[in-house]
């Protein structure tokens, strides 16, 4: 998996980024990365595959177009990412445990601001009941000694603990997908841009490719078609800058695969444990319960923590 084609190291100077960023490369990576994934999503939604699955196939477009990238353009894989750290970064592997850890954090930080400023309420006893109610609906008959309410208890403890372990594993197939893509091709591409602004625009042009499952299939934010796309846009800038962090961090793309996979696994306890919301606003990822995820970003890039380390900016001597 990990291919090592040499490839010329080219030091990105300042007021020299007209000269080493290849706008070739990254214009035929977004549109192959565009075309793939919203051909996926289009076609199979018009022949009827379910949402799940053709949106899980569709994650796949970056990827595939980062190595069509990089055979077209002879560009190599030395600077993809796929070693487990970088050279020379040391405490690479703590970036891991918070690739972990960082995700649940901000999503209960979300949680809580939601709650806190009543854009939400507590509603973990009443979604537990509901829950109960419609798995006691889905069987002919409730295992023994259990009522409805303990059978959705039971069900939660059991899905928290995948959320945590197994899921996260399962999920780094489909994360790959995009993150082998924004993290492993076009953040690096733009890096000698500065940091921060190869961070932006990767997280703006990963949230404008989100569209297609926005616009016609209520994606995160139902009801909110083009609304829900600039929100997404909001959430996936600020995502990306801890992406970004953790790419450029451990020289590795794989911390931010597993961060990606965790964020999958989690998001959902958000609809455990408070009231619904106009999903542009609350908890998992409306406004108001982005604010501490928006804040973390912030905090990253002034201070100076999204500086992109120099095998990460170098580019091909032939691309």
């Amino acid at each position: 998996m990990n291919t090592k084609i040499p490839t010329a190291n080219i030091p990105a100077e300042p007021g020299s980024t007209a000269a080493t960023v290849k706008w070739a490369s990254i214009a035929l990576f977004i549109l192959l990365a565009f075309a793939i994934s919203w051909s996926i999503w289009l076609i199979l939604g018009a022949i009827g595959v379910s949402f799940t699955v053709r949106a899980a196939i569709g994650m796949f477009g970056p990827a595939i177009a980062a190595v069509l990238v990089r055979l077209i353009r002879r560009e190599g894989f030395a600077d993809a990412g796929l070693r487990l750290t970088g050279r020379g970064r040391r405490g690479a592997w703590r970036m891991y445990p918070v690739a972990y850890l960082i995700i649940p954090l901000l999503l209960a930080a979300g949680i809580g601001f939601a709650w806190l400023s009543s854009v939400q309420h507590w509603a973990l006893s009443e979604n537990l009941h509901a829950l109960g109610r419609l798995l006691a609906g889905q069987r002919k008959a409730l295992p023994a000694g259990y009522t409805p309410d303990q059978l959705a208890v039971t069900t939660i403890i059991t899905q928290t603990a995948l959320a945590f372990t197994l899921i996260i594993p399962f999920n780094m197939i489909f994360t790959f997908g995009e993150e082998f893509g924004w993290r492993g091709y076009l953040l690096p591409r733009l890096a000698p841009l500065g940091g921060i602004s190869a961070a932006i625009i990767t997280g703006i042009i990963w949230g404008l490719w989100h569209a297609p499952l926005i616009v016609l299939d209520g994606y995160n934010y139902p009801g909110h078609p083009w609304p829900g796309v600039a929100m997404m846009v909001v959430f996936t800038v600020a995502l990306g800058m801890i992406f970004a962090w953790l790419r450029f961090r451990s020289g590795s793309v794989w911390p931010a695969v597993l961060a990606h996979a965790a964020l999958n696994a989690q998001a959902g306890f958000a609809f455990v444990l408070l009231s619904r919301a106009d999903p542009l606003l609350g908890a998992p990822i409306g406004i108001v319960a982005l604010l501490p995820m928006i804040a973390f970003a912030a905090w990253l890039a002034t201070t100076g923590r999204l500086k992109a380390e120099p095998d990460n900016i170098a580019p091909p001597a032939n691309s």
